[in-house]
């Protein structure tokens, strides 16, 4: 069930580094201005522009464009590295991060987008704060053996995953080897700061504290496709302990979808794997007939669940021209172990776990959306999320993601109101819902409000936007994840409301949709989110 968020670690409805070869040429999508430059908005982090040529390597043009901008900028171009190119439908976009000793600095960012063979765009957010790498680290096995003990890990899902930067502690960067740990006995996901001068656990990141043969599932949800919100799983007590009986209501709303792509070889392994989607556990797949089909009882069938919806919706998007977003087998865990009552994303090993308690997280596509929303979002912009308000918006994209997805055969059922079948363990509104997309509250710059509170202003505006570019449902939801799976590729992991409201006005103009900027401007004044220019 939902709890609250923990920054480095997307939850439920909760960044991989998704490494890509260099990329070519800017893709056309702007006509070129015959101004060698010409600065239309600069802030701390920010200039917007046309700011020269963008002719050559990606990495070149990049590094000129930050050197040229680092004074409005406040920071030392040398200082920083690129270590991803990205091409979108509207250019070309390369990103970095500040280094030193050798050792990447967690928080900071660089990005420079160019748009028709121009450079729109340069980001960055460096740092000052004293302290380097230590002088003789423990190394990764003893932060490893830190971590497993401090968690009390017996046995593990996957082997854990070690990553060492330079992260901000205080008024200093103490060079920290960063342990995500998926435990399987005890029944535990977190992420463990270790100290890499002492061996000593700095800190817990911990999800606790915060979701071609044919098989059946349930599309999107037993509530939508029986149109009744009274169903309740009948072993269901709300104590977070799913019973899973069976129940010919819910067998009823099956549906058999066709799994494509699925590795022949490692089926006869029992291994559920293919291009787009890589079941880590349960294992044991064994196809009768050319079907897998399994009761609610059995965990493949979260399993077979979990597989078809990544899969259909990764070529849903491939279909719509996005060839290299999270194009590459997301590795899932759905669960049915009691103790996972949360999903979550892990940036660090790029795996999803889908909890296991209640109703089973991944009995739910919406929730399995949700999830692989946050692994899609830290495709596009590594480490995603690193602000509260980053949070909040890659919350707001889960839930936003997922009904836009899925209003595509709900035919208006539900389509505001986000998990029904898996709210129904805790949820104690009619109609039940984890969050919905209809908040009236309104964004206050002062505060920064609770991610998951932040989400649902952002999905509510995200919603409201989608209606206003289509006429019809189908050219809603295209346009609208068109549009801002665009945007966040003008995104950097330090990315506010504002910077996201601006890259959708970037977005829309570059996508030949300008007459879609006033409604951005509209939607976002609605929700009091800032209008710079």
């Amino acid at each position: 069930m939902p709890g609250s968020e923990v920054s480095s670690m997307q939850l439920r409805f909760a960044a991989p580094v998704a490494v890509l070869a260099l990329a070519g040429a800017t893709v056309p999508a702007l006509a070129t201005s015959s101004n060698p430059t010409a600065i239309e908005f600069a802030a701390a982090h920010q200039v917007r522009g046309d700011l020269g040529p963008a002719t050559g390597a990606p990495t070149s043009w990049a590094a000129k464009a930050l050197r040229a901008q680092a004074g409005r900028l406040g920071v030392d171009a040398s200082t920083f590295r690129w270590e991803l190119v990205r091409t979108s439908l509207i250019g070309t976009h390369v990103r970095g991060r500040q280094f030193r000793g050798g050792l990447p600095i967690e928080g900071t960012d660089v990005l420079v987008s160019a748009i028709a063979g121009r450079v729109a765009q340069v980001d960055a957010h460096g740092t000052s704060l004293p302290g380097g790498p230590a002088a003789a680290p423990v190394g990764e096995l003893v932060a490893k053996a830190a971590a497993l003990g401090h968690l009390k890990v017996q046995t593990l899902f996957v082997p854990a995953k070690v990553v060492r930067v330079l992260a901000p502690v205080g008024d200093r960067l103490v060079d920290t080897y960063q342990v995500s740990v998926i435990g399987r006995k005890p029944a535990r996901a977190a992420r463990v700061d270790v100290d890499a001068a002492t061996g000593r656990v700095l800190a817990v990141k911990d999800s606790a504290k915060h979701a071609d043969p044919t098989g059946q599932v349930f599309d999107p949800n037993p509530v939508v496709t029986s149109r009744n919100t009274k169903l309740r799983n009948v072993g269901e007590t709300q104590t977070g302990v799913d019973l899973t009986l069976p129940q010919a209501e819910l067998t009823a709303q099956l549906r058999t979808l066709r799994l494509q792509g699925v590795d022949a070889t490692k089926l006869t392994a029992g291994i559920l794997s293919g291009p787009y989607a890589d079941i880590v556990a349960p294992v044991g797949y064994v196809p009768v007939g050319g079907k897998l089909d399994y009761v609610r009882t059995d965990p493949r069938f979260v399993g077979v669940m979990a597989y078809a919806h990544v899969d259909r919706y990764q070529r849903w998007l491939q279909s719509l021209g996005f060839k290299n977003v999270n194009n590459e087998p997301q590795k899932l865990i759905p669960t049915l172990v009691q103790g996972y009552d949360n999903s979550m994303y892990m940036p660090a090993e790029d795996v999803i776990v889908y909890g296991g308690g209640g109703v089973p997280d991944a009995e739910d596509a919406e929730v399995i959306l949700h999830e692989y929303g946050h692994a899609i979002q830290d495709a596009q912009v590594p480490g995603y999320g690193a602000t509260n308000q980053g949070g909040s918006m890659g919350e707001g994209f889960g839930d936003f993601d997922a009904a836009n997805y899925y209003a595509l055969t709900s035919k208006g059922f539900g389509d505001l109101c986000v998990a029904e079948w898996d709210s129904t363990a805790y949820s104690t509104t009619n109609p039940p819902c984890l969050r919905r997309m209809d908040s009236k509250a309104q964004f206050n710059p002062k505060v920064d409000p609770e991610v998951h509170v932040g989400g649902q202003m952002w999905s509510s505006f995200l919603w409201r936007l989608r209606s206003d570019i289509g006429t019809t449902t189908r050219s809603r939801s295209v346009n609208a994840i068109t549009l801002v799976l665009t945007m966040h590729e003008l995104l950097t992991p330090n990315a506010n409301f504002a910077d996201a409201v601006a890259g959708l006005r970037t977005a829309a103009k570059a996508l030949r949709h300008p007459e879609w900027v006033k409604f951005v401007n509209a939607e976002a004044k609605r929700q009091s989110f800032p209008l710079n220019p």
